[in-house]
């Protein structure tokens, strides 16, 4: 009896001496570890849904973009700001799809290497890059019609440049034409002036005498001055007589006078007075 509860003494004492520090230690590393997992785990999913959230608003960014865009497009806006302006929300679509793709490239990197296998995640992933390639399908349908549209307008332009030549041409030709009308021509001098210019001419009488003084009929008429009848309406004499031998209405000119000489013949209705003829011929004694 005392050797088995001496034995039971022995055994009680052995087990006294077991390290239970060591036991305690390994428990307080397992905690501390199992603490760093949870804070990592944490943070990558702090980090992961920062970045859906960053992606999504660039995606709502983009479309907002591709609205303004497709609105100016539809508009057939052609000045140079509103060109401009679409050119800058392309480049800034452009640049949000670039970003894009390079954070869902560094999501799915990094999903891959933190080991942590959290339902949904790969899922969303896998939904942006969806979303990514619909946009991209969008931009490629918006540069066609905005090319559409750039070869409208080129053609518009080219249709308003040939308008425009031919208006011009157009214009020209009645303009020339209007001058055409309103272009008459005098010429004032003595009768041997205008003789020698190869204006007038005497025809009949017997050796001079009792010739008449007319105007040729072929008359020279580079020795007119041209103007313009709706601006010019009086013509220089300055002379001790004048007489217009061509046909114009007397009621539709004044010859006016100033002391003994007549100083110039004033026009007063100038329709009627260059109707018959647009050459007017003053001959004068000095």
């Amino acid at each position: 009896m005392k050797k088995i509860l001496f034995a039971a003494i022995v055994v009680v004492m052995a087990s006294g001496c077991h390290d239970y520090k060591a036991d305690v230690d390994k428990l307080q590393q397992e905690k501390t570890a199992l603490s760093s997992s949870l804070e990592y785990k944490d943070s990558t999913i702090t980090d992961f849904l920062s970045s859906f959230n960053e992606i999504e608003n660039n995606l709502a960014a983009i479309d907002k973009k591709q609205t303004l865009v497709a609105e100016s497009a539809s508009n057939g806006e052609l000045k140079s700001t509103q060109k401009q302006r679409i050119l800058e929300n392309i480049q800034a679509i452009n640049d949000l799809m670039s970003e894009n793709k390079k954070k869902i490239a560094a999501l799915s990197a990094s999903l891959k290497k933190s080991n942590i296998k959290i339902t949904g995640f790969q899922a969303m992933i896998e939904k942006l890059n969806l979303q990514i390639e619909e946009k991209d399908k969008q931009m490629v349908d918006l540069n066609n019609q905005l090319a559409e549209m750039n070869t409208k307008v080129e053609k518009l332009n080219t249709d308003v440049v040939t308008l425009t030549a031919d208006n011009t041409s157009k214009q020209e030709v009645i303009l020339e034409q209007t001058n055409r009308l309103n272009q008459a021509y005098y010429t004032t001098g003595t009768f041997k002036e205008l003789q020698s210019k190869q204006v007038m001419k005497k025809e009949g009488g017997v050796l001079g005498i009792g010739a008449t003084k007319k105007v040729n009929s072929d008359f020279n008429k580079d020795a007119f001055t041209a103007i313009d009848i709706t601006k010019v309406q009086t013509i220089p004499v300055e002379a001790k007589d004048a007489r217009i031998l061509t046909n114009h209405p007397s009621e539709s000119y004044t010859i006016e006078h100033k002391g003994n000489q007549v100083n110039d013949i004033l026009i007063t209705n100038p329709e009627k007075f260059w109707a018959a003829s647009k050459y007017l011929v003053v001959v004068v004694d000095k």
